[in-house]
């Protein structure tokens, strides 16, 4: 897997993982609740990983939400 992208903000990453999950694009999230123990910007960032089949569907998604 590929790291897509990293959030700290919990909204935005809920967000972007429904927009991938709508368009069928395998991911995982690492760190997710990390921010919630050390709540430091950019510390422990919620890491989004993209299966190397998707990414180029993955980065339209980015695009298109503006996160990018």
């Amino acid at each position: 897997m590929i790291e897509l992208i990293k959030l700290s903000d919990p909204v935005l990453l809920q967000v972007l993982t429904d927009a991938l999950a709508e368009r069928n694009i395998l991911f995982r999230v690492d760190n997710a609740g990390m921010n919630a123990l050390m709540p430091l910007p950019s510390v422990m960032d919620a890491r989004v990983l993209i299966a190397e089949d998707d990414i180029k569907a993955a980065e339209l998604v980015l695009n298109d939400l503006e996160l990018n």
